[in-house]
């Protein structure tokens, strides 16, 4: 009798150690599945989306707000406040910032490029709106006038007008004859017309004048724009055969905030006048640029449109 007791006894105690196990395991295990809400606000969303997922939460964006106090993509608010305890799995809802409503216009005019002004609304939350072209004194695709103008009030996503530069009315004239001229003459007459005298060949021809014109690119009487490159053949002898040297130009761009600006280096020697360099560059680099020139030379050096400086090549 006394054992059958003892028997019973273990019996009952065992069942109430297995139940204690199985209380325990199932409080551990609803322990592991709960976390605790992190504050989101202030965020950027894509870091408040990383930090949910590491917890075993989703994000959704229920609303995108205007704001003049929380950046651009900053968390306003959240479905569940911070510190509250929730299972993993659950998807928590919140309100993302789009930025101040009000926005100041930047200034555009001056840009040396209708893609730079494009750029640079963008980045201030503004959009391109109607693009006019007018014939200017400026050099093509400078951003002449905007709408509204700079220091204005705008609303984000507003678009913003620009008045962009053709560049200077293109002049058509008559090319002269040059054939039978001497070189000095025909270099003198060509930049009177604002032609550019890109080369100059020689060439024997029995009979000819020392140094005189013997052929040309642009035929005589035809329409010429201003700009317009013209070739030279020419006999051997006189300012023709002013011997070749080379030399170096180097020049460092401005830094004074501008992004990006044309360099233009034009040369201009005893064989007429050409450029050497015509390429877009940031802020303080050093370009050095090697030409070949003939007898008596200038470089003339612009930046954005715009001449810098004139000097004289050794």
């Amino acid at each position: 009798m006394n054992e059958l007791r003892f028997w019973l006894k273990l019996a009952a105690l065992g069942m109430v150690l297995g139940a204690c196990s199985f209380f325990s395991v199932m409080h551990l295990s609803l322990r592991g599945g709960a976390v605790t809400m992190p504050d989101l606000k202030g965020l950027p969303s894509k870091s408040a989306e990383l930090k949910l997922q590491s917890l075993g939460l989703d994000m959704s964006v229920r609303e995108e707000r205007y704001s003049s106090t929380a950046p651009y993509g900053a968390v306003l608010e959240q479905s569940l406040e911070p510190g509250a305890t929730l299972k993993r799995g659950r998807t928590i809802a919140v309100v993302v910032s789009i930025g101040d409503k009000v926005l100041t216009v930047p200034q555009l005019v001056g840009s040396p490029s209708s893609r730079q002004a494009r750029l640079l609304l963008e980045q201030n939350g503004l959009s391109t709106g109607r693009t006019a072209f007018v014939v200017s004194d400026q050099p093509a695709d400078t951003v002449l006038a905007q709408s509204p103008e700079a220091g204005q009030h705008a609303t984000r996503g507003d678009g913003v007008s620009l008045l962009v530069s053709l560049g200077p009315e293109t002049v058509c004239r008559l090319m002269p004859e040059l054939r039978g001229r001497s070189l000095d003459e025909a270099r003198a007459l060509a930049g009177r017309m604002g032609l550019v005298l890109r080369k100059v060949m020689e060439s024997d021809a029995e009979g000819a004048v020392p140094g005189s014109v013997l052929a040309q690119s642009l035929s005589p009487s035809s329409k010429v724009e201003q700009g317009s490159e013209l070739n030279l053949t020419v006999a051997p002898g006189g300012s023709a055969q002013v011997p070749a040297r080379l030399a170096t130009l180097s020049f460092t761009m401005p830094e004074d905030g501008v992004q990006e600006r044309r360099l233009r280096i034009v040369v201009r020697d005893s064989l007429g006048e050409r450029a050497v360099y015509n390429r877009m560059q940031e802020p303080g680099t050093t370009v050095n640029q090697d030409v070949q020139v003939h007898g008596p030379a200038t470089a003339e050096i612009s930046v954005g449109g715009v001449a810098v400086e004139t000097r004289q090549i050794p």
